[in-house]
């Protein structure tokens, strides 16, 4: 099968989100993860038309997040649509003092049975013609453990086929039963993939210890990463590629941070832009902190869209 040179997949969920007290007004939107990723990356480019890979009910919240995934020009082809279950669902409090608190409704969500779909074989077999495929920790993490083996099976088939994975280990402890579950299921993770996107506040709470850059990426290194990225927040990004070097690409000067949700995916948004363009690691990670450095200046996850509009034609040129 010839190969596509430039698709780009991304495998996850995507809830459904409800902020506001309860009981009272909520406003309701969507969010996850890949999803975030997803859209800043179709932003950036807009001629890519990412691929988003999951499964959504037969809803009408399920029809309203694939109407607005289709207006950011992402590719919808590969979304899977599930007769008996819903989307995931989250809430998000604010208390006074403006923290916020998040309560979960996803242990039946429709995306946490993707392996287990009628279609997922159909669907592998779509994904080996391209060129990378995006997850995150969470992807599988929310998967039934007989369900996380199947995704890993599926992972070696692509990388076999010659498919480039990049992975952000997002580590989520509600997620998992205990840290050495999720560090073994994250470690055959890192095992697969090319390019790890990672932070070291993940890697502290997976192993449940203070470890440093340069212990991260060593780590990682031995695993078989061969393109370490660790997301250092205002400092910047640490990277490291095997056999070529390392380097510090320093962070973007932000006065006003209003909000950091979303500021990991949208720099795994920039970064896997910039490689899409063929640029450097350090010019990746480069445009990885300019996207998150937009980003947190305003509020939610997924900003208006002429906020990255500068961002994006700078990148074009």
């Amino acid at each position: 099968m010839d190969k596509q040179p430039d698709g780009i997949a991304i495998l996850g969920e995507c809830m459904v989100e409800l902020s506001g007290p309860a009981f009272g007004i909520q406003q309701q939107a969507f969010g996850g993860d890949t999803l975030n990723t997803a859209i800043y990356l179709s932003r950036l480019l807009p001629d890519l038309f990412p691929r988003y890979v999951t499964v959504l009910g037969h809803d009408h919240y399920s029809d309203g997040m694939l109407e607005r995934w289709k207006e950011e020009q992402i590719d919808c082809s590969m979304i899977l649509r599930d007769q008996h279950r819903l989307p995931g669902l989250y809430a998000i409090e604010i208390d006074k003092q403006g923290e916020r608190c998040f309560h979960y409704w996803r242990n039946e969500s429709a995306a946490r049975f993707l392996c287990q779909h009628e279609k997922f074989t159909s669907c592998l077999d779509k994904l080996h013609s391209i060129e990378l495929l995006y997850l995150s920790g969470v992807s599988i993490a929310i998967l039934p453990e007989e369900d996380k083996e199947i995704l890993i099976l599926a992972l070696q088939s692509l990388k076999a086929a010659g498919v480039t994975i990049a992975f952000d280990s997002n580590y989520r402890p509600r997620l998992w039963n205990n840290h050495a579950h999720a560090a073994m299921w994250i470690n055959r993770l890192y095992q697969l993939c090319d390019i790890a996107l990672v932070t070291a506040d993940d890697e502290n709470l997976l192993l449940d210890e203070p470890q440093s850059s340069e212990m991260i990426i060593e780590r990682l290194h031995n695993l078989g990463v061969s393109q370490v990225i660790i997301k250092l927040g205002k400092e910047g990004a640490m990277w490291s590629v095997l056999d070529v070097g390392c380097g510090l690409s320093r962070g973007e000067q932000v006065q006003n941070v209003i909000d950091t949700t979303a500021a990991g995916d949208s720099f795994n948004a920039g970064f896997l832009a910039a490689r899409h363009h063929k640029l450097s690691v350090a010019e990746c990670c480069r445009w990885g902190n300019k996207v998150a450095a937009e980003v947190i200046q305003h509020r939610g996850a997924i900003i208006g869209r002429h906020y990255i509009e500068t961002l994006t034609k700078e990148l074009k040129s």
